[in-house]
């Protein structure tokens, strides 16, 4: 099991090629490179991330986690100005399947209280991912176009024509896929 930890600044150098990687990786089979590309030329950078990063320190409800050692994986997770949400949770090519993103996510939970409400946005052709969410006890409650939600959310700007992508806006609500799992397993 990873060692999970706040992130810092320094950490940002490891993870922006990591992360450019894995985007890659995992949108280049359904996604189109102009739209994921525009998302690695604005947030892949070492001062990019290095400003989340210090965001997420001063934010109450932030938090940049990163799975040890760096750069295995992270999350990046906050308020948006329309609710919290879990804009990033990517871990380094090779690591997917290996319990690096359960392992994030459940270290951010504890860090959450009980009843805490946030989404989390994913591409809908990105099945694995959509596996991975709905084991964790995320639910649809929308639909969204990235480019969209991006710019509204993310401040990214989408210069070259492209067509819409269209993403699952998931929800969860800490504590509750475990009350859903006691709930099955003693009906069992």
């Amino acid at each position: 099991m990873p060692e999970i930890r706040p992130a810092r600044p320094s950490d940002a150098a490891l993870l922006a090629p990591m992360l450019a990687e894995a985007i890659r990786a995992t949108y280049a089979p359904f996604a189109q490179a102009v739209v994921y590309e525009a998302v690695i030329a604005q947030t892949c950078t070492e001062e990019a991330l290095a400003a989340s990063i210090e965001a997420a320190e001063v934010r109450s409800a932030g938090h940049f986690l990163v799975a040890e050692p760096v750069p295995r994986g992270f999350l990046d997770f906050g308020d948006d100005g329309d609710g919290l949400e879990l804009r990033r949770l990517y871990t380094a090519v090779g690591e997917t399947g290996r319990g690096v993103g359960a392992a994030l996510l459940a270290a951010l939970e504890e860090r959450l209280a009980s009843g805490t409400e946030y989404r989390a946005v994913v591409h809908e052709q990105n099945r694995r991912a959509l596996k991975f969410w709905a084991r964790h006890g995320f639910v649809e409650v929308g639909r969204v176009d990235t480019r969209e939600h991006f710019a509204a959310h993310r401040g990214l700007g989408f210069e070259e024509p492209s067509e819409p992508e269209p993403c699952l806006i998931l929800r969860r609500v800490v504590g509750s896929w475990r009350r859903t799992l006691r709930r099955r397993m003693s009906h069992s």
